[in-house]
């Protein structure tokens, strides 16, 4: 009989909340009994199903988040709750002890309080640190910092043989180079010598070759061409470039990815359609039309199968038998901007409402079938990642990668 009602206690938690109210007694519940990570996952869907801004959910969240191991996130909460005039007991409640220790602190309390932030006077010019590579023994173990003004970001991705991040900027349509060690940054492609076209839509690292895969693309939605260009990783030096097929007309390429015999797929958002770079060919081939709207990100599980993401939701592509099946899922798997497969699961950036989730979603063995989904990190700004092993790394904000353990 205990462990029927373990088994049902487990069930209910995982299950999705029908409406605010329900979701938000769950998530004390999951507080009450120190399930911490429910209450993360608890808190964000009831945040989600409530009025946008309504300041008892959002300190809710900012509760989950603190208590969940989130303290970032949770200093971004607040501050957002504090920008809107709400008051809060951040500064004294213990459920927010560990965002007390964030280096941020000092100045959300002054918002919070009205008491002054103590400021400590900058180092001489000539004990001070160059800008883009800022102390890393200063940082924690999960966090690189690094200095890169007006960022914005459009793709990232983890060399792991170099120890290095690629970042996409796509105002400035170029490609950056994060070092992992030493933080330091530099321009490792410009769209100018990398022969892109105006718009950077998405790129991948092909480990095993060495390669790195960049879409392009310019034009309007309607009038849109697209380019996939192969780079050699360790260099930035251009491989070769692969142009939209002919007669194809209107063709935006929104995502790309590599199965690991090498098969490259590039994503039409435009009209959802998929396309193939088979190893050593010179041209793309058309492998199906989904009937799907708005395809925005791509993911491939092995050699057959791939993950698309669209307005309606996730889908199942085996490209073998050319059969595309929808993902049943309790959730609203919608608003995907990048997917990456692990282990199972699809790991991905999805925006809700005007914040950006990291989510991971199980799926069951068929792959057709997906899990409530996890919450793994939140950002109120526009965000990318990228899969390396067993973590998944994404930009907490705009001079912060973060690190995410998937074990």
């Amino acid at each position: 009989m205990i462990v029927l009602f373990a088994l049902l206690l487990v069930l209910q938690t995982a299950g999705a909340c029908s409406d605010v109210a329900d979701c938000r007694a769950q998530a004390q519940a999951a507080a009450a009994r120190g399930d911490y990570e429910t209450f993360h996952d608890l808190a964000w869907r009831t945040v989600q199903k409530g009025k946008r801004n309504d300041p008892e959910l959002m300190y809710l969240l900012a509760r989950a988040q603190s208590l969940s191991g989130r303290p970032d996130d949770a200093l971004v909460m607040l501050g957002r709750m504090a920008d809107l005039g709400v008051a809060t007991d951040a500064a004294t409640n213990e459920d927010f002890a560990r965002v007390r220790k964030l280096p941020g602190w000092p100045e959300l309390e002054a918002k919070l309080t009205g008491k002054p932030v103590t400021t400590f006077s900058a180092p001489s010019a000539s004990t001070a640190p160059p800008p883009s590579a800022p102390p890393a023994a200063s940082a924690p173990a999960d966090a690189v910092p690094f200095v890169s003004p007006n960022l914005d970001p459009i793709g990232l991705a983890h060399d792991a043989v170099s120890r290095r991040f690629v970042v996409g900027d796509r105002k400035a349509r170029r490609l950056l180079v994060v070092d992992e060690m030493s933080h330091n940054v530099v321009t490792y492609v410009s769209a100018e010598s990398a022969g892109f076209y105006d718009d950077l839509t998405g790129f991948t690292i092909d480990a095993r070759r060495g390669d790195l895969w960049v879409v392009s693309a310019k034009g309007e939605p309607d009038a849109s061409t697209s380019m996939l260009h192969k780079l050699q990783l360790v260099s930035g030096r251009t491989l070769q470039d692969v142009p939209s097929p002919d007669r194809a007309g209107s063709v935006r390429f929104v995502g790309v990815a590599v199965t690991p015999d090498g098969t490259v797929y590039v994503l039409d958002g435009v009209d959802s359609r998929l396309y193939r770079l088979r190893p050593g060919s010179r041209a793309l081939e058309l492998v199906m039309r989904l009937d799907a709207h708005h395809a925005t990100a791509l993911a491939a599980e092995d050699d057959r199968v791939l993950y698309v993401a669209a307005d309606e939701g996730l889908v199942h592509v085996d490209v073998t038998s050319k059969a595309a099946t929808p993902v049943k899922a309790v959730d609203q798997l919608t608003g995907f901007e990048s997917l990456a497969w692990h282990a199972g699961a699809l790991i991905g950036i999805e925006r809700v409402a005007a914040s950006y989730l990291i989510v991971r979603v199980a799926l069951e063995p068929s792959g057709t079938r997906a899990r409530p989904r996890a919450i793994l990190a939140a950002s109120p700004k526009s965000t990318a990642g990228g899969l390396a092993r067993d973590a998944f790394y994404y930009l907490a904000d705009d001079h912060t990668i973060r690190r995410l353990s998937l074990k």
